[in-house]
């Protein structure tokens, strides 16, 4: 049987997991707009530069919340959980991009949107 602290850092591990997408999506745009990103080389590297960029600030704040996490439960757990989550999340965005840039359908962004009529 589990007891009570035990609930706790399960609670805990569970919520930390559940955070981690939510700092990948505040500083990154959605994996379907990633994917359907195109244009120049220029405007291609301009975007890889800062989806990256993106993806390293997200991971800096996973990983401190990972450690924080650990410290408070005192087991490895939600650090080596965290680091698996950002593994998925680091794939996920890469793919994205790759597809947007190379095989995507893109999306011309000096173009004005369509008009609805």
């Amino acid at each position: 049987m589990m007891t009570r602290g035990r609930y706790e850092q399960v609670a805990l591990l569970i919520m930390l997991v559940a955070e981690i997408p939510n700092f990948w999506s505040g500083f990154l745009p959605s994996l379907f707009t990633i994917a359907t990103f195109s244009g120049s080389q220029g405007q291609a590297e301009h975007t890889k530069r800062w989806i990256r960029r993106g993806e390293m600030q997200a991971g800096g704040l996973s990983i401190g919340l990972g450690i924080g996490t650990s410290l408070l439960i005192g087991e490895l757990l939600p650090l080596v959980a965290t680091l698996a989550m950002i593994g998925y999340l680091a794939f996920q965005y890469e793919t994205a991009l790759r597809k947007g840039l190379s095989t995507g359908p893109g999306l011309d962004m000096t173009q004005p949107a369509p008009q609805q009529g």
